[in-house]
């Protein structure tokens, strides 16, 4: 039956004919059936690390802690401390973009994210009523509870209601995306450090590849990030989902929504990659304990 030939709908025999003529549409949907079987057999890509060092030592425990900044940018291996992938256009954007032009300029950016960090009064309260809260209760507060015990301390509840919103919208769609067995059921955030902690140590390696520091000083540096800033947080996910969250808050100004997770939150894939053992990811492997 040529294609363009009229069907008679109440025969079946000219219906088939005319679903068989049309050849194009069928070859249509096998290239697209084709695309998505290849996409959901393939398997998700190695994390990539550096032979030149260690992924196994103390040190690349240490490094790991800015993973999911150093493969935002991305600046190299998760484990070269040297951000070697780094060129001379990317070198000239991060000096512009954090005003790291000198050595003095670069020691005064990991200081402020060690310490000043982007931390926000408000939201630190939110979030230190809340974990009260949690070890009153031995489990993670519901809104209503959380939100409660915020106006209880005197803070604004409307202002309080978008931020506890905001947080677990953004702790529902890392575990959903992320995986349960990554982000467990209980884990919620505690504070939002991660992402400028995270963005530290990232920065100290960026330091190495703008001629700043040597390695060696760059480790001594990532130690003490590492020593400093590691109690605050009870494993790698929780690390994680502090540095997802804090990113988010920080870029949407906490106006988080669809839209904005999808722009900001976008670090949850490399979450995922670290925190799997068969993509090699190293907070699969490595302790956090150290």
């Amino acid at each position: 039956m040529h294609p363009s030939a009229r069907v008679d709908l109440n025969d079946l025999g000219s219906i088939i004919g005319w679903l068989i003529g049309q050849w194009w549409v069928w070859a249509i949907v096998g290239v697209v059936v084709l695309f998505f079987l290849v996409v959901w057999i393939m398997p998700d890509a190695k994390v990539k690390a550096s032979e030149q060092y260690s992924t196994t030592d103390t040190e690349a425990n240490e490094i790991a802690l800015g993973f999911l900044q150093i493969t935002n940018m991305p600046s190299g291996p998760w484990n070269d401390p040297t951000a070697s992938d780094l060129g001379d256009r990317e070198k000239a954007a991060l000096v512009a973009q954090w005003g790291v032009a000198t050595r003095e300029d670069w020691l005064e950016n990991i200081e402020r994210l060690t310490t000043v960090r982007r931390r926000r009064e408000m939201w630190t309260l939110y979030l230190a009523v809340r974990a009260t809260a949690a070890e009153r209760l031995g489990r993670t507060p519901k809104a209503k509870e959380w939100l409660a015990a915020i106006v209880e301390e005197g803070g604004d509840k409307r202002d309080a209601r978008a931020f506890v919103t905001a947080i677990e919208y953004i702790e529902q769609e890392v575990r959903k995306r992320v995986g349960k067995d990554i982000v467990t059921p209980g884990l919620f955030v505690k504070t939002l450090d991660g992402y400028a902690i995270g963005q530290a140590v990232a920065m100290t390696t960026w330091g190495v590849a703008l001629g700043h520091g040597d390695v060696a000083e760059a480790r001594s540096i990532i130690h003490r990030i590492n020593s400093e800033s590691r109690g605050a947080f009870s494993s790698w996910a929780d690390f994680g989902l502090s540095y997802i969250a804090g990113r988010v808050m920080h870029w949407s100004d906490g106006d988080v929504d669809e839209k904005s997770f999808e722009k900001f939150g976008d670090g949850w894939s490399d979450f995922k990659a670290a925190g799997t053992e068969k993509r090699n990811g190293p907070w699969a492997t490595l302790s956090w304990s150290r």
